[in-house]
Order: structure tokens, then C-alpha cells, then sequence
């Protein structure tokens, strides 16, 4: 049993950082990237054409999740996401923290999710390094981890939870629409 723990151990690791090497592709500077990502744990890179990001403020989240601490239901966003990477930032929305889920960057591009933000092609993107995974280890890191070079988040749960949230926040959950 300790050996086939250890394998998925060591399998999960290889899957984290084959997503990492990937990502680090849409950086200005792979070495640079790869440097900043060993030494000060996060790197910045351009979204666009591996991956596009949406940007979702913590409050919408955690309302939608009923949930108040992203360190502890990485199971949960991982699904409310669509599958597939999602990262926390601290205080990138004014004094509040968001989550940034990576997606197709076809999808992102041309998706309109109310009540969140499409990264701009193009710009910089502060994204902590693959082993970045608890809240420990600075103010960025990996709630739903790389899961692989291929795996994104999926559109339609992603635009759910977000209407979820905006309507638990509002207090229209539950509630008639038509009214």
C-alpha cells in the first residue's frame, strides 16, 4: 500500500510539473521564468495562446461555495471550475483576493462571463510556480493544481458557480427571477 501511495504521489508531482513546463512556455523568457519560478515561487506569464484566464473576486467564490477558506476545498473548486487549474491570489481585487482559472485561450477570448474578468491577451500575469500549493507558501498558490500539460478549466461550470455567487450575494438565490 505505501508503494502504490508513493507512485501516485510521484505521478501527481510529474502531472504538476508537466503543466508547469507548459505554462512556462507563454512566458516572455522561459529561463527567466523558470528562475523566478525556483527562487521567488511565482513568474509572470502571457496569457493568449496556451491558455487564455478569467479572473473571479473571492467573494463570488466563496458565496457560491459556502465556503470561506480557499486553503481547504481544492476538491470542491476543481469542480465549481470545470476540471481543471485554479489559482488564488491575495489582495488582486482592491484589499480582496480572487481566483484565476486558466481555460482555453480561444474560449477565454471570446467568452463573457458576467461578473468576472477575462485576463487581456497579452499582459502580464503574476502565477505562482507549480509546487506552490498551500497557503504557506506566499501569497499565491494553486487551489486545483495542474493536472497536466493538457487539462483546462471547462466554460459552463465556471459560468455557474460565478451566477451562483453573484446570486447568493445579492440574495436572489432561491428566489423568482421574473419578480
Amino acid at each position: 500500500m505505501n508503494e502504490l501511495t508513493d507512485e501516485l504521489v510521484e505521478l501527481g508531482r510529474e502531472q504538476r510539473l508537466a503543466g508547469g513546463h507548459r505554462l512556462l512556455g507563454a512566458a516572455p523568457s522561459f529561463q527567466v521564468a523558470r528562475r523566478n519560478c525556483g527562487e521567488a515561487g511565482v513568474t509572470f506569464l502571457k496569457p493568449g495562446v496556451l491558455f487564455g484566464a478569467i479572473v473571479v473576486r473571492a467573494a463570488v467564490v466563496h458565496a457560491a461555495l459556502l465556503l470561506n477558506d480557499p486553503a481547504e476545498w481544492g476538491p470542491s473548486l476543481r469542480a465549481g471550475f470545470g476540471g481543471g487549474p485554479v489559482f488564488y491570489g491575495e489582495q488582486r481585487f482592491g484589499t480582496e483576493g480572487t481566483y484565476i482559472a486558466l481555460k482555453p485561450a480561444s474560449v477565454a477570448a471570446m467568452q463573457d462571463v458576467r461578473r468576472s474578468v477575462a485576463h487581456h491577451h497579452g499582459a502580464l500575469l503574476e502565477v505562482p510556480a507549480p509546487e506552490r500549493v498551500r497557503p504557506d507558501e506566499g501569497p499565491a498558490w494553486w487551489v486545483a493544481s495542474l493536472e497536466g500539460p493538457a487539462v483546462l478549466c471547462a466554460s459552463d461550470p465556471l459560468a455557474d458557480l460565478i451566477g451562483l455567487g453573484h446570486d447568493a450575494l445579492t440574495g436572489r438565490l432561491g428566489g423568482s427571477r421574473g419578480a
